[in-house]
């Protein structure tokens, strides 16, 4: 397996007592969609990895970016484990870097119902599309309607809603179109309760640290970014157990799990 691209500071390695020392850090993870970052966290939380690197861990499991931002911001915690666009969404306000990506986080679609006559985006047209804003959903979503020739606000509608009330309401056909990622496009797909109008096939992991730590504890950030790397080998050997975590908090089934992390290199090569 092609080793996972971790980019990182050059920190100074621990030595002495304070090597023998646990040191500190709190890590913020999404539990809900959001693959591989979402296998991540359950494999840093569920096993001894964080443990074994010297890390005496604290673990918060968030259901999309924004509550993880306000986390971030407010220092509740250190490190938070996101995607480009989340990243490209703090770092203009918030004193921050980006330290690790593992790569591919899935696919992004915009969804309709399967009996939607739209077969473009352009079809939209005064319209409701939906999105989570502040999340790896809301940027494609405003370029692919920039991308048809329409105004976000004025040629189509578009609402903030969450993940889950975004799926019910389309459901519901009280909304034209929503955009998600996997696994619940695959779920969708498979359980023909909408289909896809235009998709993004990847889009990029990030984990983001504050400032303030990299410079309170760089020993703890150079000791984290092993750990990532242990817990992207973990799931590469493990692809079933990081699986079965995410799938009870996502409610979907390992399979689809599965299927949509295989857009991310590592996963798919890893035997």
């Amino acid at each position: 397996m092609r080793k996972a691209v971790l980019l990182s500071f050059l920190f100074l390695l621990p030595s002495g007592a304070r090597a023998q020392e646990k040191l500190r850090i709190r890590i913020a993870y999404p539990n809900a969609g959001a693959l591989i970052n979402g296998q991540l966290g359950h494999i840093l939380e569920k096993t001894d990895i964080l443990e074994k690197n010297g890390l005496d861990a604290e673990l918060a499991a968030f259901p999309y970016w924004p509550p993880m931002q306000e986390a971030l911001v407010a220092g509740s915690v250190d490190v938070a484990i996101a995607s480009e666009a989340n990243f490209v969404n703090i770092a203009s306000k918030f004193p921050c870097k980006l330290i690790a990506t593992v790569g591919s986080a899935g696919r992004i679609a915009v969804m309709v119902r399967e009996d939607s006559p739209a077969s473009s985006l352009a079809d939209l047209k005064g319209k409701t599309l939906t999105t989570t804003f502040g999340t790896s959903a809301h940027y494609p979503a405003v370029k692919w309607i920039l991308d048809a020739g329409l105004t976000p606000g004025a040629a189509i509608k578009v609402l903030h809603m969450a993940a889950a009330e975004g799926r019910a309401a389309l459901a519901k056909g009280d909304i034209d179109a929503f955009t998600i990622w996997d696994p619940f496009v695959e779920d969708m797909v498979q359980k023909k309760t909408a289909r896809v109008l235009v998709s993004k096939p990847s889009f990029l992991t990030t984990t983001i640290a504050s400032d303030e730590f990299l410079k309170r504890d760089p020993e703890a950030a150079v000791r984290f970014l092993t750990a990532l790397h242990e817990a992207v080998l973990f799931l590469a050997k493990n692809k079933d157990m990081a699986n079965g975590w995410l799938s009870r908090t996502n409610n979907v089934p390992p399979a689809l799990i599965d299927k949509g992390s295989r857009y991310n290199y590592n996963y798919s090569k890893a035997k």
